[in-house]
């Protein structure tokens, strides 16, 4: 069951960055899903450490705010 609501919140975060919607994020979503269920304990061992990592390099480096400049 944490692997569906895995794959369906990394399919809603990949399906709002090209602003679209659709059912592009719901089967990116349910491949991510299948694919750390067939991959077993490494899968869930790897996903858990590319969060971490991801979570560390944000605090590293945060994202800087574009200041638009009127010309």
């Amino acid at each position: 069951m944490f692997g569906k609501l895995l794959g369906a919140f990394i399919g809603n975060r990949i399906d709002r960055t090209d602003g679209k919607g659709g059912v592009k994020g719901a089967l990116i979503g349910l491949g991510v899903e299948r694919l750390l269920t067939r991959m077993g304990t490494i899968g869930w061992v790897l996903a858990a450490l590319f969060l971490v990592l991801r979570f560390v390099w944000r605090l590293i480096f945060p994202r800087r705010k574009v200041r638009y400049v009127r010309q």
